[in-house]
C-alpha cells in the first residue's frame, strides 16, 4: 500500500514522464494532479493527455498500410502499373481513399496519374465537363479521365511534386515535360496552378499559365476578372494568351482554327497543330 510520502513520489515521476511526452502542457501543472492520495487520478490525467494530444496533431495515415501516393507505393513494393488506392495526408482529404493509376515504369515510375487522353471511343467534347464535374474527377482510370480538382489538391500539398507531361500529335510524335515545380490552390482561390522550371524536348507551354486560376464552361474565371471573353473548350488554367489546353476538344490530330477549340501544346506545332494523346502525372520529390 501507497504511503503519503511514495504516493507523492510516484506523482512526480508521473508529472515529469507526461510533460516529456506531451507537445506543450504548460497548463497542466503539478497541483493539478491532485494530492488526494487515489490512484484514480494519475490514470485519468493519462487519459486526459492522450485525448489532447490525439487533438492537437493533424491527420496522419499509417505508411505500410495506408500509402499517400504512387511512389510510396513503388517504395513499399509495388512495381506493376495499374490502379491502386491511396491516402494523401493533406488535413484536407482527412486520410480519405482515393483510387488511382499508379505508372511505375516511366522515367523510374511512382508517377500518380491525373489525366489522360486519347483515342477511347468517347466523344469529341467529353472533357468539356462543369466545374464540379472537375471539382470530383470524371471518366475511367484505364482510359480517359481527370483525377479531380480535389484530389489533386490533396496529392500535391503533402509535399514537394512535379509534374510530367507527356503528349503526342497525328504524326506520332511523342514528347514529354518535366516541371519540377507543381502543385494547385484549393477550391476557395479557384483551384489556382503553380508551375514552374522546365524541362525535356516537348517544350514550355503551360509555364506562362503560372499563377492562372481554373476555368470551366460554368465558371469562366478569366485573368482579368471580366466576364467577357473568347469561350474556351475543356477546363484548364487559362491566360489571354494560352499556349497550351490539353483538356479542349478532342480532333484526333486533325488541325484546328484556333488553341481554344482543340487539344494543344504549343510547342509542339504551333496553335492550330492538334495534339492526338496526353497524360499528366504527379510525383514527389522529398519521401
Amino acid at each position: 500500500m501507497l504511503t503519503g510520502t511514495n504516493m507523492k513520489k510516484t506523482l512526480q515521476l508521473w508529472t515529469t514522464a507526461l510533460l516529456l511526452f506531451s507537445f506543450d502542457f504548460g497548463s497542466i501543472s503539478a497541483a493539478k494532479l491532485g494530492r488526494t492520495g487515489n490512484a484514480k487520478s494519475i490514470a485519468s490525467l493519462v487519459e486526459i493527455t492522450g485525448n489532447m494530444r490525439s487533438n492537437a496533431e493533424p491527420p496522419k495515415c499509417k505508411k505500410h498500410f495506408k500509402p499517400m501516393d504512387c511512389q510510396e507505393l513503388l517504395e513499399n513494393g509495388n512495381t506493376e502499373s495499374g490502379e491502386y488506392t491511396i491516402w494523401p495526408k493533406s488535413r484536407s482529404s482527412n486520410c480519405q481513399a482515393i483510387e488511382v493509376y499508379c505508372d511505375m515504369e516511366t522515367a523510374g515510375g511512382g508517377w500518380t496519374v491525373i489525366q489522360r487522353r486519347g483515342d477511347y471511343g468517347n466523344a469529341q467534347n467529353y472533357f468539356d465537363k462543369t466545374w464540379n464535374e472537375y471539382k470530383t474527377g470524371f471518366g475511367n482510370l484505364n482510359k480517359e479521365f481527370w483525377i479531380g480538382n480535389d484530389n489533386l489538391f490533396a496529392i500535391t500539398n503533402q509535399g514537394k511534386y512535379s509534374i510530367r507531361i507527356e503528349v503526342s500529335n497525328k504524326d506520332k510524335k511523342s514528347a514529354f515535360a518535366v516541371y519540377d515545380t507543381f502543385y494547385i490552390d484549393d477550391e476557395s482561390e479557384k483551384y489556382k496552378v503553380h508551375i514552374k522550371q522546365c524541362s525535356g524536348e516537348a517544350g514550355d507551354s503551360i509555364g506562362n499559365h503560372d499563377g492562372k486560376l481554373f476555368y470551366t464552361k460554368d465558371q469562366p474565371n478569366r485573368e482579368n476578372g471580366s466576364k467577357e471573353g473568347p469561350m474556351h473548350t475543356g477546363g484548364w488554367w487559362h491566360n489571354t494568351l494560352p499556349s497550351s489546353n490539353l483538356n479542349a476538344l478532342n480532333n484526333n490530330g486533325e488541325p484546328h482554327k484556333s488553341i481554344l477549340l482543340g487539344m494543344a501544346w504549343f510547342s509542339m506545332g504551333g496553335f492550330s497543330s492538334s495534339i492526338m494523346s496526353s497524360e499528366m502525372k504527379v510525383r514527389c520529390k522529398n519521401h
